[in-house]
């Protein structure tokens, strides 16, 4: 199978299962990175399971959870009308003279409130949705950079593990260079020192195995951490390095550059201070303050009502610089949308030179480099063996070969990197090619020393 870009939902809009599309498109791309099924002693681990075990297990995605519930609260108090109170009061009672007692005292109870004029508990729940908007791309990008993460650290481990096999190759035929050596020592066909080192060479090699499984153990603990396991129950990632897909052109990303939910966010920025700015010109609309109740004389025994209306005075114009500050963060946020676009089209432009220089290493290593140094290797080998070439020149062929496989493990890994990143911005999907057992250029990715010597 093949590795696939990210496919990300970029352009959807704000529901609950954000992250659950996101998800589902991740985990086609496991397909691409999944071999069929082989019994093998490995506890194996596919990029669906690992983005699985993410989303169920990320602190940072279920953080969200709480933030809504918070935006659900802050929703049910924006739709409240203004509550009613209950005044008491006396007046006119123990004083001097005859106000000494109560016997001239005033009893008022009232009932009062607020008239809210300029539609504002509109305006406050317009607010409270933007920002339920806001959250929902706010999470939508959490959720691609942690799954992009998931990939690229899961890319790591498939980069190594094909760095490992390149260091198991070179350590065998370090032995059989040995070997070799040895055979032709003792026979006086070759000084003593060729064997020292070529058992230096041994054991280096056994070395940089090592150190590569170690590497390996790392990138793997790496990986299951992004789902909380500090002891990873596999040791094993699947995939096939080695098949990539051709990159999009520049002018297709930057068409679908506007679904981005990077330019989304700034959208929902805008959407929130606008919903601001309507409260704020809601305000230049002063609320009404009124009461109503009765009052009792008992000087006169006689009991009235009472009414009073509070209109705040000359309240648009105090409200004024708080509508300018408003407009001004309004167009503050189209400005720096359009300088975020520039900075993305620059990004985008070198993560695809990038990528498209990764394909080409990729290609020209496995086809015009690779394959002559394999040949090369064979022949130095056999003319070694039959003394027409020294052990120096058998050992520089055998270093330039794994270099070369290095640097094709490399670039591969850059490429499929790189398309994460490309697809992560802009969300464009890319057809799926034939699997390995359908592609007939899969022997060239095949291990380097695997002919017969």
């Amino acid at each position: 199978m093949i590795f696939l870009f990210l496919r990300p939902l970029l352009c959807l809009k704000s529901t609950g299962l954000d992250v659950l599309r996101t998800a589902a498109v991740m985990l086609i791309i496991a397909n691409g990175l999944s071999f069929s099924a082989k019994a093998h002693s490995y506890a194996v681990i596919t990029l669906d399971q690992a983005i699985k075990k993410t989303l169920t297990n990320n602190p940072q995605l279920h953080e969200f959870y709480y933030r809504e519930q918070v935006l659900v609260g802050e929703s049910k108090t924006a739709k409240l009308t203004p509550g009613y109170s209950v005044d008491a009061e006396v007046e006119n009672f123990l004083g001097t003279g005859d106000l000494s007692g109560t016997q001239e005292a005033e009893f008022s109870l009232s009932l009062s409130s607020v008239i809210e004029l300029g539609d504002k508990i509109h305006a406050r729940s317009q607010y409270v949705g933007a920002k339920q908007q806001q959250l929902s791309v706010e999470k939508q990008l959490l959720s691609l950079d942690v799954l992009a993460e998931v990939t690229r650290r899961y890319i790591d481990v498939l980069a190594q593990q094909e760095t490992l096999k390149v260091l198991i190759e070179a350590q065998q035929l370090a032995e059989d260079a040995l070997q070799a050596v040895t055979k032709r020592v003792s026979a006086g066909a070759s000084p003593l020192f060729e064997q020292r080192r070529a058992q230096a060479a041994l054991a280096e090699a056994t070395l940089n195995t090592t150190t590569a499984k170690q590497q390996l153990h790392t990138h793997i603990k790496s990986l299951a951490i992004m789902w909380g396991e500090q002891q990873p129950s596999f040791n094993k990632v699947e995939g096939d390095l080695f098949l990539l897909k051709e990159s999009p052109k520049f002018s297709e990303l930057t068409d679908r550059l506007n679904n981005s939910p990077y330019l989304q966010l700034f959208a929902e920025q805008s959407r929130l201070q606008a919903a601001e700015l309507r409260i704020a010109k809601a305000a230049n609309k002063p609320n009404i303050s009124w009461s109503a109740g009765i009052r009792h004389i008992n000087g006169m025994d006689e009991t009235a009502l009472v009414a009073g209306v509070s209109i705040p005075l000359l309240s648009q114009s105090r409200n004024a610089g708080a509508y300018e500050s408003q407009r001004a963060r309004t167009e503050q946020i189209e400005q720096q949308k359009q300088a975020s676009l520039r900075s993305l089209y620059h990004q985008l432009n070198q993560t695809l030179n990038v990528r498209n220089r990764a394909l080409l290493e990729v290609s020209s290593f496995q086809q015009g480099i690779i394959p002559p140094l394999k040949e090369a290797l064979s022949l130095v080998e056999k003319a070694y063996s039959n003394g027409r070439f020294s052990y120096l020149e058998w050992v520089t062929t055998r270093q330039e070969l794994v270099e070369a496989q290095y640097a094709l493990i490399a670039a591969a890994k850059q490429a499929h990197q790189r398309a994460a990143d490309l697809e992560a911005l802009t969300g464009i999907s890319i057809t799926s090619v034939p699997s390995s057992a359908q592609n007939p250029n899969t022997d060239i990715a095949a291990p380097i020393f695997s002919e017969n010597r």
